[in-house]
This record gives structure tokens, C-alpha cells and sequence, in this order.
């Protein structure tokens, strides 16, 4: 993918086209239900990577978790704990990775999403970091090398003023400059420091070499990078 092609497919999310593009790929999902089969007694839990969970399904990583509680990821660990899931964390967590590992209990277990930073030094103390606090697997992102123009994001402080004090904020020239509006929006300015020259060739021999955690790419998005990944992994 070129870079052009990256931010073209980075500004189709920010128009909220992809977002209903995957409601309507799912609603064409359907289950073929099975009958005369036992149900008294069901149990789904799998394994995932070699761990155990209680479901076929995990946590997926999600950012500024305090966005929404003051507690953040902590609440989603102690969540996860209680039904027997697995939890992956952000790079962009608003608590500590160590925070996180130290609310787990005993026998759970983390996964840990990589924005592999553009310094390898940098990216290779975060993932070390989290391999010393137990995480078990790190999940390379590879489809947010570069930052869409999120509209929703921009707009959003705006609009939770507007309803928090009752009046209704406008630019005005002069007032506010270039500089002081957040282009990105908030989870945009997150990956701004990420490594946008990833390549098979490269990040993956990288990556093995500085941990003996499972790797997993995280956002192929067509059927012919996966082909290409057999060969790398």
C-alpha cells in the first residue's frame, strides 16, 4: 500500500463510510443453526494463543480508557477477570501498563497491542517492558501508520462544551490560531511518533529479535497480504 493509498483509507474511516460499510459486511453474516444435537450443557471456552478463555473472544485494545471512567483499563481488567476472557491493552492506555498487570489476578492473562514507535529503541522498551510484566502475546498494528483527518474527533471537545456550558462556541478570526486547533483530534496526535516505513522484511525479524512473545499482525485487511504474511511468519 502507498502512502496515498493509506490516507485515502484512512479518510474513508473518518467520513464514517467504513463504519457502515462493516454493519452492513456483518448483517450478511448468518448462523446455520444445527438441530437434534444435546444443548443441556453448553461450553464455549477455547484457547487462544494457548490460553484459556471462557468464550471465543477477547478484549480488543481501545485507547483512553478513562475516557469513559475515572478507573479506565483497570475496570476492563478486573471486567475480564470476573468472566474468564482475555484482555488485550493499547499501546495508548490511559493507565500504566504495569498498573494494569498488578490489577490482574492470578492466571490471568494480557495480550499487549504494539504502535511500534519509529525509534526501534523506543518501541523495544515498551515491548520488553510488558513481556517482564507477563503480558503473553504482542499484537503488531500495521493499518494506523498513518493518521486520518477525524473529523468526529476535532469537533468532539467543541461539542461537549457547547452542552456543558449552554452556549453554542464559534471560530472567530483572530481570536484562536492555526496552531491552537488540534488538527488530529485527540487519538490522531496518539500515532504521530509511529513507524510509517514497516515492511515485512524488516519489522518482523525486528520484532522476533527482542522478544520470544507470539506475534501477531494486527489489521490485514485483504486475502493477498495474507498470502505474502506465510512467508514472513
Amino acid at each position: 500500500m502507498s502512502k496515498s493509498d493509506a490516507i485515502r483509507s484512512q479518510n474513508v474511516s473518518s467520513s464514517i463510510a467504513a463504519n457502515a460499510e462493516n454493519i452492513r459486511a456483518f448483517a450478511r453474516f448468518f448462523f446455520n443453526a444445527r438441530i437434534m444435537r444435546p444443548v443441556s450443557e453448553v461450553d464455549l471456552s477455547t484457547t487462544i494463543l494457548g490460553h484459556k478463555t471462557s468464550l471465543p473472544i477477547f478484549v480488543s485494545a481501545s485507547g483512553l480508557a478513562k475516557l469513559g471512567h475515572p478507573l479506565g483499563e483497570v475496570n476492563i481488567v478486573r471486567g475480564c477477570a470476573s468472566s474468564n476472557i482475555i484482555q488485550m491493552v493499547s499501546s495508548n492506555a490511559s493507565c500504566s501498563y504495569e498498573e494494569i498487570a498488578k490489577e490482574a489476578k492470578p492466571g490471568q492473562n494480557l495480550f499487549f497491542q504494539l504502535y511500534k514507535n519509529s525509534d526501534n529503541a523506543v518501541a523495544a522498551k515498551r515491548v520488553q517492558e510488558v513481556e517482564r510484566l507477563g503480558y503473553k502475546a504482542i499484537f503488531l498494528t500495521v493499518d494506523a501508520v498513518v493518521s486520518s483527518n477525524r473529523t468526529r474527533d476535532v469537533k468532539a471537545p467543541w461539542e461537549l462544551e457547547d452542552k456543558e456550558s449552554g452556549r453554542l462556541r464559534y471560530y472567530v478570526e483572530g481570536r484562536e490560531s492555526v496552531e491552537d486547533t488540534v488538527i488530529a483530534g485527540t487519538s490522531g496526535n496518539l500515532v504521530a511518533m509511529d513507524d510509517q516505513n514497516m515492511t515485512w522484511e524488516t519489522t518482523i525479524p525486528w520484532l522476533r529479535s527482542i522478544t520470544k512473545l507470539p506475534i501477531v499482525v494486527k489489521g490485514i485487511q485483504c486475502v493477498e497480504v495474507r498470502i505474502l504474511q506465510k512467508y514472513f511468519m
